[in-house]
C-alpha cells in the first residue's frame, strides 16, 4: 500500500492554468491590441513565426471596449499580412522575416471612427522545444487510438519566444502517432494515435530536438502510477477533493490515457470515493476521483485497471489521512 505524499498534493495545485494576453498600446494612443499568451507576457512585439498565424483583438484605450472594424493591413505584406479582420478581431500571418506596420480603422462603442497602428515583427524560428506532460525526459507512454495533447515552444537561440499558430516545424518518423494541425495552437501540438501499437519519433525540422511516443494498448497497462492529490491543505470530516490517477507500464505513467479504471474505498467507514468527470488543469489528464472524509483515520482506496495485464487486471492500493 502506498500514502500519497506532501509533494504531490502541492505541485498538483500548481498546475491550474491561467489565462494571460500581452497587450499593447498603439502609436496614436487610440486602441488596445491584445492577443493570448502563455510567455514572455509583458513584451507584446515578440515575433510570429514565418508561417503561423495570430489573433489579435482590438479595444479602445480607456473604456476597454471593443472596436468595430473598418479596415486592417499592413504597410509590407511580403513580412506580415492580414488575413482577414471581423468586429474588433484581426487574424495576421507571417509571410517573412522583418518588420511591419499595422494600420487599423475602427468606430468606437460611442460612434467615434478613430485609426492607430502598430509595429511588429516576424522570424524564423531557430529553437523547438517539446515535451510529455507525464513519463520520461524523452520517451512518453500514450494509449492507441486517442486524441493527446504536446505542449511546444518556438524561439529564437537567444531563447526570445517566436509565437502563432499553425505552423509546426516536425516530422514523425512512423503513422503511430499523427499531427491535427487544425486542432494544434499556440501551446499545445494535438496528435491522433494509431489503432495499433507502435513507437513514432517526433523530430524537429528546425534544429535537433526529437521526442519519443511509445503507443500501446490498454492490455499493456502493468501498474498503476500514485494518484496526483488536489489537496491544498487537509482533507478533513466531511471535506471532498480531486484527485487523478494514470496507469503504468514498467514504471513509466501513460499519459492522458482514457481508459476504464475502478477506485473503490476500502475503508467505507473513513471515506467515500466517487468517479468524477475530468477537471481541466492545462496537462489533459483523465482517471478523476474525489475522496470525502467520513471520520477521523486513514482512508485507504484500490486503483484498478480492468484491461491491463493482458486482461488479468492491474491494482494497487493507496491511503490518505482523514483529519477530524
Amino acid at each position: 500500500m502506498s500514502k500519497l505524499s506532501t509533494t504531490n498534493v502541492l505541485s498538483a495545485a500548481l498546475l491550474l492554468a491561467v489565462a494571460c494576453q500581452s497587450t499593447l498600446t498603439g502609436n496614436e494612443g487610440n486602441f488596445q491590441f491584445s492577443y493570448d499568451a502563455d510567455d514572455w507576457i509583458t513584451d507584446f512585439n515578440k515575433p510570429i513565426a514565418v508561417g503561423a498565424y495570430l489573433d489579435i483583438s482590438v479595444r479602445e484605450v480607456g473604456t476597454f471596449q471593443a472596436i468595430d472594424l473598418s479596415d486592417a493591413s499592413y504597410d509590407d505584406p511580403a513580412v506580415l499580412d492580414v488575413e482577414s479582420f471581423e468586429g474588433a478581431s484581426i487574424t495576421v500571418a507571417g509571410t517573412g522575416e522583418g518588420l511591419a506596420l499595422l494600420q487599423v480603422e475602427g468606430t468606437t462603442a460611442s460612434g467615434e471612427t478613430l485609426t492607430d497602428s502598430i509595429n511588429m515583427q516576424a522570424k524564423v524560428p531557430e529553437v523547438l522545444a517539446m515535451w510529455h506532460t507525464c513519463g520520461g525526459e524523452t520517451q512518453g507512454n500514450y494509449l492507441t487510438d486517442q486524441r493527446i495533447w504536446l505542449p511546444f515552444e518556438m524561439q529564437m537561440e537567444n531563447s526570445q519566444p517566436v509565437i502563432g499558430y499553425g505552423y509546426y516545424p516536425l516530422t514523425a518518423d512512423t503513422a503511430a502517432a499523427t499531427l491535427v494541425s487544425a486542432e494544434s495552437g499556440q501551446q499545445w501540438m494535438a496528435f491522433d494515435t494509431a489503432v495499433a501499437a507502435g513507437v513514432t519519433v517526433l523530430s524537429s525540422d528546425i534544429d535537433d530536438t526529437t521526442l519519443t511516443m511509445n503507443v500501446v494498448a490498454p492490455s499493456a497497462i502493468n501498474g498503476v502510477d500514485k494518484p496526483i492529490a488536489y489537496v491544498v491543505e487537509d482533507i478533513d470530516v466531511g471535506d471532498t477533493n480531486g484527485f487523478y490517477v494514470r496507469p503504468l507500464l514498467d514504471d513509466l505513467a501513460l499519459c492522458q490515457a482514457e481508459v476504464d479504471n475502478t477506485v473503490v474505498s476500502d475503508t467505507p467507514d473513513i471515506c467515500t470515493v466517487t468517479d468524477t468527470e475530468p477537471v481541466e488543469t492545462g496537462d489533459h489528464e483523465y482517471g478523476w476521483f474525489s475522496v470525502t472524509g467520513v471520520a477521523e483515520g486513514e482512508c485507504i482506496f484500490t486503483v484498478s485497471y480492468p484491461d491491463g495485464n493482458n486482461g488479468a487486471g492491474a491494482s494497487a492500493q493507496f491511503s490518505y489521512p482523514i483529519e477530524p
